[in-house]
């Protein structure tokens, strides 16, 4: 049997009608194709065969990576549960926060106490029906603040009235949330909130169409009003140089002077401890100066 040599180019096969001809040359020249039609094909890695040296080491026994299929592709959050989400699988006998013991990772200085199970909610509910004790009682046999057993003996009214009404409690659901969440059968926390003592506020209505002026304010809080503080932190911030510069020479009288004793880095003072306090200054360039008590800070 001859062969025949025909190149794509020369040949237009139709996808529709094939001769016999037309079919061995797509026999022979089928590695020379540019198109497919098969899933298989298409769902083809037409990554480049590795090279010699990679084949090598793959030879070598590597840790197993999780197996992905080449035609159907695992979504994104099915590849994060098999690695790093499997630490946050089917777990619900424990707490299991993504920040450790926190249950915010984006507040990590709130951390709240777990909440109290239902199983004791259940045992105040019937101590406060049944037995009849008060909530102090109750807030300081279980170590928890009155406020706390308040809202715990309003909700399981609410309960109760679902019940009557043949509403349908999902316990399971409660259970895991528990089991979730740590809930426990005690809590540590004071009977009562301790706050602090700020007084009383000033507070005072005023009518619309009366003149409340800033010196009223001032009056109903018992403090100086805007103008006078201004006024005295005015006086305290202004002063004269001229005068401070005479009075300092003045008090300050010089004794003497040692060129011996020049010191270009320190000054050094001198405060005798008595009825009479004197205090004598040694200046940088040996000069030695008496300071009046007036001059003491």
């Amino acid at each position: 049997m001859r062969m025949i040599s025909i190149t794509l180019k020369q040949t237009s096969i139709s996808t529709s009608v094939y001769t016999r001809k037309q079919l061995l040359c797509s026999l022979c020249y089928n590695h020379k194709r540019t198109y497919h039609s098969t899933p298989a094909l298409l769902n083809k890695d037409e990554t480049p065969p590795p090279p010699i040296e990679e084949k090598e080491n793959a030879d070598t026994p590597q840790p197993e990576a999780p197996k992905v299929s080449k035609r159907i592709r695992r979504p994104k959050y099915k590849l994060w549960l098999v690695n790093e989400g499997k630490n946050f699988t089917n777990i619900y006998d424990k707490p299991n926060y993504l920040g450790g013991s926190i249950p915010f990772p984006m507040n990590p200085l709130f951390k709240p106490q777990p909440p109290l199970n239902d199983r004791t909610k259940e045992e105040i509910w019937l101590k406060f029906t049944q037995e009849g004790q008060i909530p102090r009682k109750i807030g300081i046999d279980y170590g928890i603040s009155l406020k706390r057993v308040e809202a715990i003996l309003k909700l399981k009214k609410l309960e109760k009235d679902m019940v009557g009404k043949g509403i349908t409690l999902q316990q399971n659901l409660c259970e895991k949330i528990e089991k979730m969440l740590g809930a426990r059968s005690f809590c540590v926390e004071p009977l009562t909130d301790t706050l602090p003592n700020v007084g009383k506020p000033n507070f005072e209505t005023v009518d619309e169409n009366r003149d409340f002026s800033e010196k009223d304010a001032a009056k109903l809080l018992r403090r100086p009003t805007l103008a006078k503080i201004r006024e005295k932190e005015s006086k305290e911030e202004f002063f004269s140089l001229d005068e401070n510069s005479t009075k300092d020479k003045q008090m300050i009288t010089l004794v003497g002077r040692d060129e011996r004793e020049t010191n270009q880095r320190f000054q050094f003072k001198f405060k005798t401890i008595g009825k009479d306090q004197n205090v004598i200054l040694r200046d940088r360039d040996g000069s030695l100066y008496k300071i009046k008590k007036e001059l003491i800070r």
